[in-house]
């Protein structure tokens, strides 16, 4: 079984349709309204949104660059647009990576302030050679949101997204659920996901084995409803820390 291929296969086929339904457009907004309201509480400095509004993101003074793993079609990218000067998406899958350049072109972002890459961050013997440039390290954030329950590895997964931040400043974010059965979930989503969850506690500890501090963690106050009867429910979190050294 290759859990990594896998996924790569499931997200092709549904990267047109990923969030075409009323209960998947809902989730999307509520992820989104989740990291909008808590700008603060993740602990990056952020670019004034009206700065962003009103000048080329190539010529503001301050510059934000964030790194959105596992990005799909580009539900954070697009909630964080206004507070930073640079995004860059990394997917397993081709058609959620050509999702994403799409729509961040049709809301007028050129490839210089947001573009994702196809490639695997996560392979035991190395990431992808596309992934070793210069420009895909020293990062504000690093973020994955609702994806890591998909990482088969979710340590070394930490490990690697805090080697691309910036020392000593730059902010881990992993958005996902709280510990759950797999129970309710259709047996043709079982075989592409890897942990049914994580705790607080797994999060204080992934992150300070990844070499992090300054741990926060948040549930949100509203369940996640999957379905078209929304009768799938999970609790959402969201946990940060920042890089040490």
């Amino acid at each position: 079984m290759d859990l990594a291929e896998d996924n790569r296969k499931h997200w092709n086929d549904l990267a047109s349709t990923y969030d075409s339904k009323p209960w998947q457009q809902k989730i999307v907004n509520q992820v989104s309204s989740e990291i909008r309201n808590r700008l603060d509480w993740i602990g990056v400095d952020w670019i004034d949104d009206k700065a962003t509004k009103s000048s080329s993101r190539g010529t503001l003074q301050k510059q934000v660059r964030v790194l959105d793993f596992a990005c799909g079609p580009g539900t954070v990218s697009r909630a964080l647009a206004p507070y930073a000067s640079e995004f860059r998406g990394v997917d397993i899958s081709e058609n959620m990576v050509r999702e994403y350049n799409t729509r961040a072109a049709n809301l007028g972002f050129p490839p210089t302030e947001m573009f994702a890459t196809t490639g695997n961050l996560l392979d035991p013997s190395g990431p992808s050679a596309n992934l070793l440039g210069p420009d895909l390290y020293n990062f504000d954030l690093a973020v994955v949101g609702m994806g890591f329950h998909h990482l088969e590895h979710p340590a070394l997964a930490t490990k690697r997204l805090v080697e691309r931040l910036k020392p000593a400043e730059g902010v881990i974010l992993i958005i996902d659920c709280l510990p759950h059965s797999m129970e309710d979930l259709p047996s043709e989503f079982r075989p592409i996901i890897a942990n049914h969850g994580f705790s607080k506690e797994d999060m204080k500890t992934l992150f300070k084995e990844a070499g992090c501090d300054d741990f926060g963690f948040v549930v949100f106050e509203e369940p996640i409803k999957m379905g078209d009867d929304g009768k799938i429910e999970r609790r959402g979190f969201m946990a940060r820390a920042r890089r040490v050294k």
